[in-house]
């Protein structure tokens, strides 16, 4: 038998991790970390524990400002924060940890018991680095809305109809900064996902209107700007970026594409 498995190939002995075993590898990697990190540690990000197959890796996100602080980076010439990164790796290898920095993550190598086997195991544990974390991490929070019961839903697919309504609008958004900007000088017009669809769907949006692309159609149904704030979305699903739900509400260029097709 086969299982789809996500994610994972920075840590060389690392397994994929089976759902039950997720909650005690997210707290033996909390313990690892140097307790002043965890005031601001973001977990439940992704899919992991979450969705019925294993997780090639766990995610969590560290606050950049705290681990700065926390190994004192913040006077590098260089770079502050990939110093601290680098800090916090060779502290987990000082503790027999396998750890490496790439990008904006710190990989970790994370020891635990396999229920199912009762064997020792390694999992991949991505620490990622964070400006904001706790702002950035409800865009990436999907299994805590029960999203992933969803066997269609995809939560990169968000961020790509997030980014073709914003450039419609003369803006672009950041899904791992939560910034939505205007596009000319970068100016932020908003950060929290309340803001932020209201902004994208409109004023009666909620922050639960960005769950999903079903759920940001369903907010957009009766916005007279409608289709031009998906035209971009349009071209993107022809790429097979994304997969748009169609109402088809009486009167909508999606009824009338409908009727045309069915004539």
């Amino acid at each position: 038998m086969y299982f789809l498995v996500e994610g994972g190939n920075a840590i060389a002995n690392a397994e994929p991790v089976n759902p039950e075993d997720v909650p005690a590898v997210v707290q033996r990697a909390k313990l690892e970390l140097p307790q002043q990190l965890l005031k601001n540690l973001q977990t439940d990000i992704g899919s992991a524990g979450f969705k019925t197959v294993p997780a090639g890796d766990i995610d969590l996100m560290v606050e950049t400002a705290d681990l700065v602080k926390i190994f004192q980076t913040d006077d590098n010439p260089k770079d502050p924060v990939l110093a601290a990164k680098q800090a916090l790796a060779t502290y987990l290898k000082a503790k027999g940890l396998d750890a490496n920095v790439k990008g904006r993550n710190v990989h970790c190598g994370i020891p635990y018991k396999q229920k199912a086997t009762g064997k020792d195991k390694i999992a991949q544990v991505d620490y990622m680095v964070i400006q904001d974390a706790a702002i950035v991490a409800p865009y990436h929070q999907h299994g805590l809305r029960g999203m992933y019961s969803d066997e269609t839903f995809k939560g990169q697919q968000n961020f790509v109809l997030m980014a073709s309504i914003a450039k419609h609008l003369g803006l672009k958004f950041d899904p791992f900064g939560a910034f939505l900007v205007r596009r000319d000088n970068n100016e932020v017009v908003a950060r929290k996902r309340r803001d932020v669809a209201k902004v994208l769907l409109g004023p009666n949006a909620k922050e639960s209107s960005l769950d999903s692309v079903k759920t940001m159609m369903q907010a957009l149904a009766q916005d007279p700007d409608r289709e031009g704030k998906l035209a971009q979305a349009r071209q993107d699903q022809a790429k097979g970026l994304l997969t748009l739900p169609e109402e088809a509400a009486p009167g909508t260029a999606a009824w009338f594409r409908k009727m045309g097709h069915n004539l």
